[in-house]
Order: structure tokens, then sequence, then C-alpha cells
């Protein structure tokens, strides 16, 4: 009974845990935000880094909106990635114009990616100079509202 117990319990947590992301948003050393569902990579010193649980923050939700132009995104992409495809349906289901580099096709795409970040994590976007990695939908959305 206790072993059934604590395997229901382990599951629940385990489950409670993934309905549940945080966000992180961190500066580099350029200057450039960062906004991810993810902790910042460890190499990167991170005395700015702000964790959100759960909620909108405040300061996110009380940001300008860019309403006098589109936004200015990239999309740095490669082949037979679902991430990549549901990142290009997220911004196109929005209208929002976006500039995509696929790696596997362009080598210079793959070499101006280098530049940025050393990753090769795909999708990656650039959205108003924010700097996304992976696709999340909430993220997305909160780096749309920032202003550059």
């Amino acid at each position: 009974m206790k072993v059934y117990l604590s395997l229901v319990l382990s599951f629940l947590f385990i489950t409670a845990t993934v309905a549940f992301a945080d966000f992180y948003t961190w500066e580099d050393e350029n200057g450039t935000v960062h906004i991810t569902d993810y902790p910042p990579p460890q190499i990167k010193t991170a005395p700015g880094v702000k964790v959100y649980k759960q909620e909108v923050p405040e300061e996110l939700e009380k940001a300008p909106l860019v309403e006098e132009k589109k936004p200015e995104i990239i999309l740095y992409t490669k082949n037979d990635c679902e991430e990549c495809d549901k990142a290009k349906a997220f911004l196109r289901s929005r209208n929002l114009p976006f500039t995509e580099h696929n790696m596997d096709l362009d080598p210079a795409a793959a070499a101006q990616r280098k530049e940025l970040d050393d990753s090769e994590e795909v999708p990656f976007a650039v959205i108003n100079r924010v700097q996304v990695y992976g696709f999340s939908e909430t993220v997305y959305n909160r780096a749309l509202k920032l202003i550059p």
C-alpha cells in the first residue's frame, strides 16, 4: 500500500511540475536580452537572471505593445524540425512577417547563427533583438510585447 501511495504521489508531483513551466530572462555580455523556458547556460554569469513562476510578471504585462510597426523577426530553422514548424505556424497565424534562415540549406545562415550564439539549437528566433531559444507560444508572445 505504501509503495502504491508513493508511486501515485510521485506521478502527481511530476505532472504538476510539467504543467507549470517557469520562464527565465537574462542579459548577456553583449546586452542582448534572452527569454527562455529553461535556465540560462551555466557558462553565463547570471547576476541579472530573473525567474518568473507560472503567472505573467507585472513588468511584462505592463510593457507597452509594439503597435506602430510589425516586429522584426528572424527565425533560424533546420529541416525535419517539428518545433521549427510550430514556430513558423505560430508566426503565420498572427500575420507576423519573419525572415527564415534554414541552416541545413544555407551555410551562410549557419555561420550567421554562430555569430549570434554558439549553440545550434533550433528554432532560434531573434524578435526585436530579443533572443528566444526553442518554441513556446507563451515565450514568443512575451517577446513580441517587449519594446526593443
